[in-house]
């Protein structure tokens, strides 16, 4: 099998067994019966044709359907992408394959998803990671150049919720074509013969119209339920195993208030044009739970996660603060703070307050470490969160200076006094609630300062006693 949008020429995979999907059994029967009576000696001629899974008269229409007109059977082609996916070790190719899908999308992407996380289980060599890594990266930022990223999402969610539906539909338009046969055949006599009687077939793949396959010569023993909808009627059909398939009848049926439109997921998935992952998904759903199931040292996936930094850079794309925030719980987990700080300096680790927050969780049985998100926080000016981190380290008058010259003043007094308190420094806490009075209009008349200047006494009263 070949993907036309693909550059190379090589196959994408293997030749697959083809899996012949057909009609019930009593349907097919009843359909067998009608067609012998509509058509005569030409329905039993076809009837025998449908043996044929392959024909050099077939004739490929755009963009999934094949006619054979010698046997009178139309197929209707669908690509079984967890087949492909299985029997393809090119992961470079088979990863672009998926992603090149517009039908089935959220199936595609759930297959590139599951391919990331076994290859880095696997531990494969990092440069073969870095080249399935470029792939998605990639193509996420093409999806979001064309604007197709968003509408693929939006229309994926609603395609989810209205798969449900699928089975029921079916059931309801198989016993629909019951209660017609009787109409049917009442038609059939009046005149209104159905020239659309054909034997349907398909095989296990997704409608695409970018796949061309090479004809091949043999017969498939793999048939089972399949149903669909062509020319304003159903192909609804039954389990059949075996090579010989039993003929089925396109029924056509005007869509009224008791019918059940079988094409409703068909053609919303029709509205899913991208597989693309993000950046998020690569997150929650590659690198989270690969950490979660690794064992010792983790220096082989922040390998991996640096690979892909790379390529978001180059694709300059925005990289959730998440992955930064699993780099940094993974190197300190290790003990490689050398490193850490490295990638912060470096700035492959983008500063964000949500780093610096975990690089002073992660700092504290490391000080260079913690110093490294104090001044990240700096570097954001994100002052009051400064101020507050050195106020809840004990370094009050540090932070009363920087809260001075910054001009922060959402931070409450009563921090800082209580910090001054905790220290039992009657200077400390006499500067302070100097500070305050001189600097905050009416401090000397609330309750604060009323509470902490008792304390200062008693502190004064207990030294010279």
């Amino acid at each position: 099998m070949y993907d036309i949008f693909a550059d190379s020429r090589a196959p994408i995979s293997a030749p697959l067994p083809l899996l012949v999907r057909g009609f019930s059994r009593a349907n097919a029967a009843a359909s067998q019966l009608m067609c012998q009576n509509d058509e005569g000696p030409a329905g039993k001629d076809s009837n025998h044709g449908e043996t044929v899974i392959y024909a050099d008269e077939w004739v490929f229409l755009v963009p999934d359907l094949i006619c054979d007109i010698a046997n009178g059977v139309l197929w209707k082609i669908h690509l079984d992408l967890e087949a492909i996916s299985a029997s393809s070790s090119e992961v470079q190719t088979i990863l672009e394959f998926l992603q090149r899908r517009k039908l089935e999308a959220n199936k595609a992407k759930q297959l590139c998803l599951a391919i990331a996380r076994t290859i880095i289980l696997e531990r494969r060599p990092v440069p073969m990671v870095a080249r399935a890594i470029d792939v998605l990266v990639n193509f996420f930022s093409l999806s979001i150049k064309t604007g197709i990223y968003q509408a693929g999402s939006k229309v994926e969610r609603s395609s989810t919720a209205s798969g449900s539906n699928v089975n029921s539909a079916v059931g309801e338009s198989i016993d629909q074509a019951d209660a017609s046969e009787k109409s049917l055949k009442q038609e059939s006599a009046s005149g209104m013969h159905d020239k659309s009687i054909v034997n349907s077939s398909s095989f296990t793949s997704d409608t695409e119209d970018n796949v061309s396959f090479a004809p091949n010569r043999g017969k498939s023993k793999n048939v089972h339920l399949s149903s669909s909808k062509q020319d304003g009627g159903y192909l609804v059909g039954t389990d059949i195993s075996g090579v010989e398939a039993q003929p089925s009848v396109i029924r056509p049926q005007a869509p009224g208030p008791g019918s059940t439109p079988l094409r409703t997921d068909e053609q919303q998935e029709s509205l899913v044009t991208s597989a693309a992952i993000s950046p998020d998904d690569l997150c929650s759903f590659v690198f989270a739970p690969v950490e979660e199931e690794i064992a010792g040292d983790s220096s082989y996936l922040v390998a991996v996660i640096v690979e892909f930094l790379r390529s978001a850079n180059l694709e300059r794309l925005k990289v959730p603060p998440n992955i930064y925030i699993l780099m940094i719980q993974l190197l300190a987990r290790n003990e490689n703070y050398a490193e850490l700080g490295l990638l912060i300096m470096n700035k492959i680790i983008e500063p964000s307050k949500e780093v610096a927050m975990q690089l002073l969780a992660s700092g504290r049985q490391n000080f260079q470490t913690k110093k490294l998100g104090l001044d990240m926080l700096r570097e954001l000016t994100l002052h009051h969160d400064y101020v507050l981190l050195l106020v809840q380290d004990g370094y009050y008058l540090e932070a009363l200076r920087y809260a001075r010259k910054t001009k922060v003043n959402t931070v409450q007094p009563s921090l800082f006094l209580e910090a001054a308190y905790a220290s039992n420094d009657s200077q400390h806490l006499a500067a302070v609630l100097r500070f305050f009075s001189d600097f905050i209009p009416g401090f000397n008349s609330t309750t604060d300062h009323q509470k902490y200047s008792r304390c200062l006494a008693e502190i004064n009263s207990v030294v010279t006693a």
